[in-house]
């Protein structure tokens, strides 16, 4: 019998939590990193023990590796994604947990498809899981390369902390909270300066939705076969079975589509998307093989540069001048204040490696006043810390509290330009000096 109710979860017997996954069923469907994410925080436990656990109790070749884990491979249609997915089912009695990741499309998408560059994630739902009182979570959609946009609130996914400007630190940590920032602890759903997406990053997110909508209740898994009949089917009606033709009408190469047709190759996610948008069908009933109430005349079609604009041209090498860069380094090094080699860089829009190379007397000149100036300002601000410990030593102890760095950060004036490090090295130091 399937388990589907949170109350059912909890009386079953299993070795971990019977954490109930999220959005089933639904474009929200949970992914299967926010699920581990919460299944170790249910265990207080951190993912990477959470991930020895399960590799140490299974009987199966799992792999141990961390880094792995927590990326957004993690949801993707790999084998060892699948065996993850299996492990975690039989070890908290959840059934089909493989529905929070693309595993079901494995045979019709191609597992080459473009993943994304770093984690995603839309502010706007994230704020909404948490007033509505629900555990915030990560949605599948944001972890597949495609997407770009959150069709629900019609705005693009974020990828950096407004707080702390972080990027990749929605998940990659060995303690994780979903929906907080794993480098600042600051909640992700802050829906400030939210960008609007275009309308063509929002159907290509509403497509995908939907694809992930109906794959916990495919009544079987989709074939390659059937999804390349598929298309052949629609050469034939558009194209009178042109596969040159129909290559232009999606706007790519007549090879590629050949590699499909003739060698039984599996499209992309990109390029399903662009049969999807010329042919009028919608990407579900194109992985399917659904062409029953498909019609041609009815076929809604979109411009093919609007949803997939060409990727601008790589830039002519730029050629520098190192006569003048050379010199405008001399004016660095002349400057009262120390500038840094990679601020140097920034400046004149060249590599730090490059100016090395190719101006490595100005380079070192650079480095070593930096460096000469980072030393002293450490050494002005050791000096600086161990008075304010001093100062504030005997207040603290007047007010009879324990000496600690809470305590003195507590102390500290507002308009103080002091960077307490090493305090339990002064602290140390001045209990000497009373002893």
């Amino acid at each position: 019998m399937k388990i589907t109710t949170t109350q059912e979860l909890l009386m079953t017997r299993s070795a971990l939590n019977p954490v109930a996954p999220i959005g089933v069923g639904t474009q929200e469907v949970e992914s299967l990193v926010s699920y581990f994410c919460r299944l170790a925080m249910s265990h207080c436990v951190s993912t990477k023990n959470l991930g020895r656990y399960v590799v140490a109790t299974m009987q199966r070749e799992l792999s141990e590796d961390n880094t792995w884990l927590m990326t957004n491979s993690f949801s993707g249609m790999s084998e060892t994604v699948g065996d993850w997915a299996r492990s975690l089912s039989e070890l908290t009695s959840v059934e089909s947990l493989e529905s929070l990741t693309l595993r079901a499309w494995r045979n019709v998408i191609a597992e080459r498809s473009p993943r994304p560059v770093s984690a995603r994630w839309c502010p706007q739902c994230l704020a909404e899981d948490r007033a509505a009182g629900v555990s915030p979570y990560f949605r599948l959609a944001w972890d597949v390369g495609a997407v770009t946009a959150c069709s629900k609130h019609k705005a693009k996914l974020a990828h950096v902390c407004t707080n702390c400007g972080g990027i990749d630190t929605r998940h990659k940590s060995s303690y994780v909270v979903p929906g907080w920032c794993t480098a600042c602890d600051s909640f992700l759903g802050c829906p400030d300066n939210i960008e609007p997406a275009p309308l063509s990053e929002i159907w290509v997110a509403s497509q995908v939705g939907a694809t992930l909508a109906i794959q916990s209740n495919l009544p079987s898994l989709p074939t390659t076969k059937g999804l390349l009949d598929t298309i052949r089917e629609l050469v034939d009606r558009l194209d009178d079975g042109k596969s040159a033709i129909f290559a232009r009408r999606i706007g790519l190469s007549k090879t590629t589509v050949h590699y499909w047709l003739k060698e039984g190759g599996c499209p992309t996610l990109p390029a399903l998307l662009r049969i999807a948008s010329q042919t009028g069908l919608t990407l579900p009933k194109l992985l399917t093989g659904d062409l029953a109430d498909w019609l041609q005349a009815f076929a809604e079609i979109h411009e093919i540069q609007q949803l997939f604009p060409e990727a601008p041209k790589r830039a002519p090498r730029r050629r520098h001048d190192w006569k003048q860069i050379r010199a405008e380094m001399g004016a660095l090094n002349k400057l009262s204040v120390a500038v840094s080699l990679t601020e140097a860089a920034r400046k004149l829009n060249v590599g730090s490696r490059l100016l090395y190379k190719r101006a490595g007397e100005e380079a070192r000149i650079l480095s070593e006043r930096w460096n000469e100036h980072q030393r002293h300002s450490a050494e002005q601000n050791r000096k600086k810390t161990s008075e304010l410990i001093k100062q504030l030593y005997p207040e603290i102890l007047a007010q009879g509290r324990a000496v600690n760095l809470r305590e003195l950060l507590a102390h500290v004036p507002k308009d103080s330009d002091v960077k307490l490090r090493n305090v339990f090295h002064f602290l140390k130091e001045i209990k000497d000096d009373i002893a």
